[in-house]
């Protein structure tokens, strides 16, 4: 493989993996808003259920963080395939 071809295949990893860690960080932060004023309603139960908004919003979280990291190693596994076959 030409060093060319190495060099951009790193920094395309390397783009995609900061991308991905920035909306990660965001999205992680966001659970700070349960602390604010702006997250009083998180706190309250929804409807007649004993979970609440911000239980709701850590198990949406969760799901968030676990299908992004799926979807980058699929864009991942693509880059690898393309690099090798150049």
């Amino acid at each position: 493989m030409d060093d060319q071809v190495i060099i951009a295949v790193i920094r395309r990893k390397t783009r995609q993996r900061f991308l991905f860690s920035g909306v990660v960080m965001v999205l992680y932060f966001s659970f700070v808003l349960n602390w604010g004023s702006t997250g009083k309603v998180l706190g309250s139960a929804l409807g007649e259920s004993a979970v609440s908004g911000s239980l709701l919003m850590f198990a949406v979280l969760i799901v968030t963080f676990l299908l992004l990291e799926l979807v980058f190693l699929y864009l991942n596994r693509n880059v690898e395939t393309d690099a090798e076959g150049k």
